[in-house]
């Protein structure tokens, strides 16, 4: 079996980078992280090497971020009836939401 080969930084970048944009961006992480915002920036810019440690923590914070997803879907979608109002439940049988057509 071969080992892992190791990340290349400039790609290590660009998904932290996304990871920030998931998250609500710069202000966003850094108030997670409790630093200050150009802290953020330097990493991004790649001005200042990424670390374990923010690696770890910015990994937690998209878990905790994909958690809270998961469950305000489950309580939003209109897959499950539960989470529909009377209105809605009343256009169940006409999804475009227009009125039956009268006869």
């Amino acid at each position: 079996m071969r080992a892992a080969m190791p990340q290349a930084s400039d790609i290590q970048l660009a998904i932290f980078s996304q990871a920030v944009d998931a998250l609500g961006g710069q202000r966003a992480l850094a108030r997670h992280l409790g630093i200050a915002e150009r802290e953020v920036r330097d990493w991004i810019s790649g001005e200042v090497p990424l670390g374990y440690a923010t690696l770890r923590e910015t990994a937690r914070a998209l878990i905790t971020h994909s958690d809270m997803c998961r469950r305000l879907e489950r309580k939003l979608s209109p897959a499950f009836s539960e989470n529909l109002t009377e209105a809605q439940i009343e256009h169940l049988g006409n999804p475009e939401g227009r009125r039956p057509a009268e006869d």
